[in-house]
């Protein structure tokens, strides 16, 4: 297979593996013809094995590690619950890392995602309710915004989905919604039967969530 047909043949995926490359020009000459490619621009080498014709990370960074989904500020982005969007692409995940401007995260929560239409392409994008959540956990996001992307939360689907979290989450997601005009009495009833405290700087005293500012 020629060059030109080769690049036609992948720029079609996400993402694909030197395994996939061997199908199509032989499995003891696709690392050598990978190599050469990468030297000269044609591919991208991700790394683990995988590879790519495709600069935008957006299109590869939920294909090479399953299951995954982005979250944080790039799915607040999505649906349009900030303007910002920083250079780092922040990717949930069995395992943490970092590969060229995509960062995985780790987390044993991987539910409350789904694939969504990207150009040509299908990724795995967080669902607003569980990026607020992931956010609250993770503390990577300040307060303001997320009770910002909050005010856009399906709210019962925000408090189904907070429920399924750890207490110091349902603690935390229960008082920034609360901040949004929110009451919450299934998540307050079951996150108050753990008598301490959590800190969540800037928390107001007296909040009735066990939330404390640090």
């Amino acid at each position: 297979m020629n060059e030109k047909a080769f690049l036609g043949t992948v720029s079609g995926l996400p993402a694909f593996t030197a395994r996939q490359v061997g199908a199509l020009v032989g499995a003891g000459y696709a690392k050598v013809y990978l190599h050469r490619l990468a030297r000269r621009g044609s591919v991208i080498r991700l790394g683990r094995g995988y590879y790519t014709v495709h600069e935008d990370p957006m299109v590869w960074a939920t294909h090479i590690r399953y299951p995954s989904y982005i979250s944080l500020w790039r799915a607040f982005n999505h649906h349009g619950a900030t303007t910002q969007l920083p250079a780092v692409i922040e990717v949930m995940g069995r395992r943490g890392g970092s590969l060229l401007n995509v960062e995985f995260i780790r987390t044993g929560e991987l539910w409350g995602f789904s694939a969504v239409k990207y150009g040509d392409f299908r990724i795995f994008m967080a669902d607003l309710e569980k990026a607020v959540l992931d956010a609250v956990r993770t503390g990577r996001v300040p307060a303001e915004d997320i009770v910002a992307a909050i005010r856009q939360c399906d709210a019962g689907k925000l408090e189904r989905y907070a429920l399924r979290t750890d207490v110091a989450t349902m603690k935390k997601a229960g008082y920034l919604a609360q901040e949004t005009g929110l009451e919450m009495p299934r998540l307050r009833r079951r996150a108050l039967r753990d008598r301490n405290y959590v800190g969540l700087p800037g928390a107001r005293a007296g909040n009735g969530w066990r939330v404390k500012g640090d």
